[in-house]
């Protein structure tokens, strides 16, 4: 199975934005076409109505950084689609809950990091399973950003159209996301895709928490954060609260539930553990797997635990269900570790038990 597709882009953020556009204008036709259906199916809510309700997003997203909406723009003008078709997709987890099915989470994933204290050699890793809706594999890219306005260099798997997510910088940082959820979304927030790419414009741990959590986000997120210089942390963040976590003897793992004993602000509730509830297996059975490998723990030994089929198929290499309806069914849609260290990504689409890992530099 090949990779998804690569590109080099350079320039200001309207440049990156319309090349990414213009290269991958059927991909972007993928994505839109993609979360049209999944907002009819999961809030009833057509296209049409999505793209009005994104653009109350603009403020928010201008006051954190104007040069989004800028690279929104320009992915909109080079793939031939409207701005608010683009927005809307830059919004697309907070739209999701404009209906009443809040218990709908955004992917089932498993990130785990490693400091410099527990891994072979010295060498932090950060290491993640990205679950979704496997009809995504097709409108998956990765690009190396070049950025003119003094931002770290990135490396960003994304959906195409969408211009915040997983990724690593130049800086040494590396982000995952994996999805949380409550019984009451937020009013309004920022976006978290918008929150992605903060982070991912950031240089070290302290700066990409604070791009993380300064502004409310429109709706509940987990970041996993990685630095070069050997640490890692997990952010928390449930409607206007967040909490940190930090690893335990140099290992840390986190999948889709709420582990800080503050989240959620009650009386909201946890919804994501209820409708995943594979994520209390996946996080005792990577965490158990990590810690027997010692305190060498190498990308190698990181790649075994991303393969474990243990409660197959919702496992930690997720499979389809096929008791579910086909709109419900997810899988893994590419697996990532990143040598923090020593700058080296290892990365394949789809189920790592099926394909191999192929290595990357920024």
């Amino acid at each position: 199975m090949e990779n998804f597709p690569i590109a080099e882009i350079t320039g200001t953020s309207y440049e990156i934005g319309y090349q990414e556009g213009s290269l991958f204008k059927e991909k972007v036709a993928g994505t839109i076409q993609c979360y049209r259906e999944m907002f009819k199916d999961y809030s009833n809510l057509e296209w049409e109505r999505a793209k009005e309700l994104s653009t109350r997003f603009i403020d928010v997203i201008r006051e954190y950084n104007p040069d989004y909406l800028e690279e929104i723009r320009g992915v909109a003008e080079g793939s031939g689609f409207s701005f608010e078709d683009i927005l809307a997709l830059n919004c697309r987890s907070e739209l999701v809950f404009v209906g009443n099915e809040m218990d709908k989470a955004d992917g089932g994933c498993t990130s785990i990091g490693i400091n410099s204290g527990a891994g072979k050699e010295g060498d932090a890793f950060l290491a993640h399973n990205w679950d979704w809706k496997p009809s995504q594999r097709n409108n998956m890219i990765m690009l190396k950003i070049r950025q003119k306005n003094g931002k770290p260099d990135i490396f960003m798997v994304t959906e195409a159209g969408i211009i915040g997510k997983t990724g690593f910088n130049s800086a040494g940082l590396c982000l995952y996301l994996n999805a949380l959820s409550t019984d009451q979304a937020p009013p309004a927030g920022l976006p978290l895709h918008m929150a992605m790419r903060g982070i991912l414009d950031c240089t070290n741990l302290t700066d990409a928490l604070a791009a993380a959590t300064k502004f409310h986000l429109g709706c509940c997120a987990n970041f996993m954060i990685g630095h070069k210089n050997g640490e890692c942390v997990d952010i928390e963040i449930e409607n206007e609260e967040f909490d940190v976590l930090y690893p335990r003897d140099g290992i840390l793992v986190h999948t889709n539930h709420f582990i800080s004993p503050l989240l959620p602000i009650r009386p909201r509730r946890d919804t994501c553990k209820q409708k995943f509830t594979d994520t209390f297996i996946r996080l005792g059975r990577a965490d158990r797997l990590i810690r027997e490998k010692g305190k060498d723990i190498s990308e190698t030994d990181l790649m075994e635990v991303l393969r474990d089929h243990v409660e197959y198929p919702s496992c930690i290499c997720r499979h389809e269900d096929v008791r579910l309806p086909e709109g419900l069914r997810m899988g893994t849609v590419f697996s990532m570790i990143v040598n923090l260290t020593k700058g080296k990504i290892y990365f394949c689409k789809g189920n790592p038990c099926e394909t191999s890992y192929e290595e990357y530099e920024l």
